[in-house]
C-alpha cells in the first residue's frame, strides 16, 4: 500500500497536479559559495537570470542535501492568466454555425473563469518548491513551498484554509490509539460568499436558482436558518480514526475473517456556539433509548444500537470547550475529552508520535498524522484480499501486489499560512521522490505497456493489409499480361514483363520479397502472414 505524504495547504493541493507534470527545475541546491559557468563548469561567473525569479525566497524555505530537490518558477505562466484566458474567448465565440444564445453561453463561461481566476488569487502563486532528506535510515524531512511575494495572497484561495498559524490545539485531543487524524482550518462562510458572488456575476440562471434554493431547503429540511448555521461554524474541522490493540475483532474478508483492532470514528468542529447540537437534541428528544449526559462543560447524547455487531456501536453527539463531537461511540469523546484535560496521556505522550514529530513545528493550520498501525492494518486486509484473488487469478494479484509497499508507512506533517505564502513541513517514512515523482513514472510506464504492444500490433496489421493489396495488383497484372499475350498456367512472367499492366513495382512495407510465380499461381511475399486469400 504506497501513501502519499499529505500536504495540508489548499492552494499546494491546487498545484501539486503541475508540479508533478511540469516538474523540471529538479536538481540539488548548489553548494554556499559555488559558482557556475554558462558551460556548467565551477569557478567562472554565475548566470544571473534576466528575469526576477522567487528561487531565493522559496529555496531558503527548503533544505538542500537530500534525494529530492525542486524549485518551478510560475510567475511568468501565471501572471497574467485571466486575461490570457479571455484572449480565447473570440476564439470561441468566432465558431461557426454558432446560436446566438450558445455565444451568450460562451461569453457567460468565460466571464465565469476569468473572475476565477482574478479572485481566488492563483495569479500570486510565484513559485514552487519541495524538498527531502532523509534525517535518519527509514525516515525522510519532507518540506513544500507554494510562495507568493509579500502583499500578495488576497484571493480566496490563500484565505480558505485559515489567517495566521495558530496552536494545534487537535492534537490535545487525540487518544493514545490514533492511527488518522486530520485537522485542518476551513473558512466555510467565506466559501459561500465566494459562491454567491462568483455565480451573480456569471450570470448563470440555472446555477443562480440552486444557489438561492439550497438555504430554503436546508432549513426545511433541518429546521436551522442557513446563515445560523453558517456563523455557528468555528473555522476548524478534524478527522480522526482510532485503532484499539487491546481488543481485536473479526473482519468479513474473502478467504475467511481477518483480526483487525476495534476501530473508532470521530468528527471534530469547532464551534461558535451549541446551534448544531441543539438541533441534534431536539431531535432526540422523543427517543426513550437515548443517554443523555448534561454536565457543567458537557453535554453529550447517545443512541445505543442494539445489533449483534463485534463493535459497540453507540453513536453519540457532544459538545464541550467550544467542539462539537460527533463519533461512533460514547467512550471515545469520554477519552478526547479526558486528554484535553490532562486526566490520561494522549497520543503526544506516545513513542512514536514523539519520533515522527521531531523538527515539525508546533504551530500551523492544518495537520495530518499517520500511525504506522493504520498501515499495518490496511496491508493485512490487503493481503487478504491478494492471497483471495491469488486462488482465481494468480497473475492479476502478483501484478498487483508489485505496487505494494513492502513496509507499513508513518507520517507526520503540519501546514502553515506564512505571509509569503504556505510552508509544508514533516516527517515520513517516504519521499517526495517516491510521492511525486515515481507516480508519474509508474503511470507513464503503464501507459507505455498498453499503448507500446497495440501500436506494434496495429502497424503490423497495418503493414500485412497493405502487402496484401499490392499482391492483388501483381496478380492482375500477370493476369493482364497472360490475356494479352496468350499465356498459359504454367508460364511465369518477369518484372519487364508486367511493368506495362502496374502503374509502379511495389514493394512489402515490412521488407519482405516478392515472388511473381506462374500465370496460374498467386504471387508470394517472403513475410510469414503476407500472402493472398
Amino acid at each position: 500500500m504506497k501513501k502519499n505524504h499529505p500536504f495540508n495547504c489548499v492552494p499546494v493541493l491546487v498545484l501539486l497536479g503541475l508540479i508533478a507534470i511540469l516538474n523540471y527545475g529538479c536538481g540539488k541546491k548548489p553548494a554556499p559559495g559555488a559558482e557556475l559557468s554558462p558551460g556548467g563548469g565551477p569557478g567562472a561567473p554565475a548566470v544571473v537570470s534576466a528575469e526576477k525569479t522567487s528561487f531565493a525566497e522559496v529555496t531558503s524555505q527548503l533544505d538542500p542535501g537530500g534525494n529530492f530537490y525542486l524549485y518551478l518558477g510560475t510567475a511568468q505562466w501565471l501572471d497574467g492568466l485571466s486575461a490570457k484566458v479571455g484572449a480565447w474567448r473570440q476564439t470561441f465565440a468566432a465558431m461557426p454555425n454558432l446560436k446566438p444564445e450558445d455565444t451568450a453561453n460562451v461569453n457567460k463561461a468565460f466571464d465565469l473563469v476569468t473572475s476565477l481566476i482574478k479572485d481566488s488569487g492563483v495569479e500570486d502563486v510565484s513559485g514552487v518548491g519541495m524538498s527531502s532528506v532523509e534525517i535518519e535510515k527509514g525516515m525522510f524531512r519532507n518540506k513544500a513551498m507554494l510562495h507568493h511575494y509579500p502583499g500578495k495572497g488576497d484571493g480566496f484561495l490563500w484565505k480558505l484554509a485559515g489567517k495566521g498559524p495558530h496552536p494545534l490545539t487537535g492534537l490535545d485531543l487525540l487518544p493514545p490509539d490514533t492511527a488518522l487524524a486530520i485537522f485542518s482550518d476551513a473558512d466555510l462562510p467565506l466559501l459561500w460568499t465566494v459562491a454567491q458572488k462568483e455565480v451573480t456575476q456569471a450570470n448563470l440562471p440555472q446555477a443562480q436558482a440552486w444557489m438561492d434554493q439550497l438555504p430554503v431547503q436546508f432549513e426545511q429540511k433541518t429546521k436551522v436558518k442557513w446563515d445560523t448555521f453558517l456563523n455557528s461554524l468555528g473555522g476548524e474541522f478534524g478527522f480522526v480514526m482510532t485503532l484499539d490493540p487491546s481488543n481485536n475483532i473479526p473482519v468479513p474478508m474473502p478467504g475467511g475473517a481477518l483480526e483487525i483492532p476495534s476501530p473508532g470514528l470521530l468528527l471534530v468542529i469547532k464551534v461558535n456556539d451549541d446551534t448544531i447540537f441543539n438541533r441534534i437534541d431536539a431531535e432526540l428528544k422523543s427517543n426513550p433509548q437515548v443517554i443523555s449526559v448534561d454536565q457543567p462543560g458537557l453535554k453529550m447524547r447517545t443512541m445505543p444500537v442494539p445489533l449483534p455487531l463485534p463493535i459497540a456501536l453507540r453513536p453519540t453527539a457532544a459538545t464541550s470547550g467550544g467542539y462539537l463531537f460527533i463519533a461512533s461511540s460514547d467512550a471515545l469523546i469520554n477519552d478526547a475529552l479526558a486528554v484535553k484535560s490532562g486526566q490520561q496521556p494522549g497520543l503526544k505522550s506516545t513513542a512514536e508520535f514523539k519520533h515522527v514529530s521531531q523538527g515539525v513545528p508546533d504551530q500551523g493550520n492544518q495537520f495530518c498524522y499517520l500511525s504506522q498501525r493504520f498501515a499495518e492494518t490496511m496491508m493485512k486486509v490487503q493481503q487478504q484480499v491478494m492471497n483471495a484473488n491469488a486462488k482465481t487469478d494468480p497473475q492479476t494479484a502478483k501484478w498487483i501486489q508489485s505496487f505494494m509497499q513492502s513496509r507499513p508507512a508513518f507520517a507526520y506533517s503540519v501546514g502553515i499560512n506564512t505571509p509569503e505564502g504556505c510552508l509544508t513541513v514533516g516527517n515520513g517514512s517516504q519521499s517526495y521522490a517516491n510521492t511525486v515523482l515515481l507516480p508519474g513514472v509508474a503511470v507513464v510506464g503503464a501507459l507505455s505497456a498498453i499503448a507500446i504492444p497495440n501500436f506494434i500490433k496495429a502497424r503490423t496489421v497495418s503493414q500485412q493489409n497493405a502487402c496484401i493489396n499490392n499482391l492483388r495488383q501483381i496478380d492482375a497484372a500477370k493476369q493482364q499480361w497472360a490475356l494479352e499475350k496468350g499465356k498459359q498456367a504454367n508460364d511465369v512472367p518477369t518484372w519487364d514483363d508486367i511493368q506495362p499492366y502496374i502503374y509502379k513495382i511495389p514493394h512489402c512495407p515490412a521488407g519482405g520479397t516478392y515472388s511473381i510465380n506462374a500465370v496460374g499461381e498467386r504471387p508470394t511475399c517472403s513475410v510469414p502472414g503476407h500472402e493472398l486469400p
